[in-house]
C-alpha cells in the first residue's frame, strides 16, 4: 500500500510539474509573440485626399471604429477582468500622448493593413485582416478622415495580463489575437475596388472590408467565437434566416439592429452600426452577393 501511495505521489508531482513547465512555456511564448518585430514592404502610393466628398466617404468608414476605439475615436476599456487583465483601446485622435499623435502615412498604412505599429510589433486585436481590405481609395478617404479629428486627451491604462491570460494567449485559447500572423502582406500592398453598385461583385468587396468571413466562417454557415464568453456568429447564407428575409427586411435590420424575428443584435457582438451608415446601394450589394452565395446548413461549430 505505501508502495502505490509513494507511486502515486511521484505520478502526481510528476504531472504538475510538466503542467507547470507548459504553463510558463506558453507565458514565453506570449511575451515573445508581443515583442516581435515585423518589416513589410508598405505601399506608398496611396493618395490621401481631402476634399469634403473623401473625407465624408471617409468618416462613414470610421464608424466601424467606434465599435472598439469609443464615440470620440480616443479610446476605451477594451476588456477589464481581474481574472485576464486589463486592456485599453488606443486614442485615434492627434493629441498629446496618443497612440498616433506621431503617425505618418506611412504609420497609417502599416496599422490598418499590416497590423503592425510603426516600431513594426503586431498590433492585438486590431481587425487590419478586414480593415486592410479597403481600396486604395477608401484608405486613403478614411485615413484622411482620421487626421481631422479633434484631438482628445484621455489617461488609458497600460496593457496588463494576468500570467494564466498570457499562458492562454500563447497556447491558442483566444484565438489569433495578432492579425498580422493571418495577412497576405503581399495582396494588400494595392487594392483596387469595383465602383459602388448594387451588384454582388461589390458586395464582395464591402464583406471583406467589413470581416463578414471573420465572425461568420468561410463559408459564411456561421462560426464559434475565440471568446469564450461570446455566443457564436450565426449562419447568414441562405440555408440561416437570411434566407427568409426581404432586401427591406436585410437593409431594416442592418439600420435598426433588430432581425425581422424580433431579435436584437447588440452591437458589441454584431457590429450593425458601422453597416447602418452605409447607402442602400451598399447594403443591397451586401444582400445580393449573401443570396448568391451556397444556401449551407449551419456549421457543425454552431449546431446544438
Amino acid at each position: 500500500m505505501k508502495k502505490i501511495l509513494k507511486w502515486a505521489g511521484i505520478l502526481l508531482l510528476s504531472l504538475a510539474l510538466i503542467a507547470s513547465s507548459a504553463v510558463l512555456y506558453f507565458k514565453t511564448k506570449a511575451d515573445k509573440m508581443a515583442e516581435e518585430r515585423h518589416n513589410p514592404e508598405i505601399a506608398l502610393l496611396i493618395d490621401i485626399p481631402t476634399d469634403s466628398i473623401s473625407l465624408e466617404r471617409g468618416r462613414i468608414l470610421s464608424v466601424g471604429c467606434q465599435d472598439c476605439h469609443g464615440h470620440d475615436y480616443a479610446g476605451k476599456d477594451f476588456f477589464n477582468d481581474p481574472m485576464i487583465g486589463f486592456m485599453a483601446s488606443p486614442n485615434l485622435t492627434p493629441s498629446k500622448g496618443s497612440a498616433v499623435e506621431l503617425y505618418e502615412t506611412k504609420d497609417w498604412i502599416k496599422a490598418l493593413r499590416h497590423g503592425l505599429n510603426p516600431e513594426g510589433r503586431p498590433l492585438m486585436v486590431m481587425p487590419s485582416e478586414s480593415i486592410g481590405q479597403l481600396s486604395d481609395r477608401d484608405l486613403g478617404c478614411l485615413i484622411s478622415y482620421l487626421k481631422t479629428l479633434e484631438p482628445i486627451v484621455k489617461p488609458l491604462g497600460p496593457t496588463n495580463f494576468s500570467f494564466m491570460a498570457k499562458a492562454m494567449l500563447g497556447a491558442g485559447l483566444f484565438g489569433n489575437l495578432y492579425p498580422y500572423d493571418i495577412i497576405e502582406h503581399e495582396s494588400v500592398k494595392s487594392i483596387k475596388a469595383p465602383a459602388v453598385s448594387n451588384l454582388p461583385e461589390y458586395g464582395e468587396y464591402f464583406a471583406k472590408f467589413k470581416g463578414c468571413k471573420s465572425c461568420h466562417g468561410d463559408e459564411l454557415n456561421g462560426a464559434k467565437s475565440p471568446d469564450p464568453v461570446s455566443p457564436a456568429a450565426a449562419n447568414i447564407t441562405s440555408g440561416g434566416n437570411l434566407g427568409k428575409w426581404s432586401l427591406q427586411d436585410f437593409i431594416l435590420t442592418m439600420r435598426s439592429g433588430t432581425t425581422p424575428e424580433g431579435k436584437f443584435l447588440k452591437p458589441d457582438i454584431m457590429p450593425w452600426v458601422g453597416l447602418s451608415v452605409h447607402s442602400d446601394t451598399e447594403l443591397e450589394a451586401l444582400f445580393n452577393y449573401l443570396k448568391a452565395q451556397p444556401s449551407l446548413d449551419d456549421s457543425e461549430e454552431i449546431k446544438p
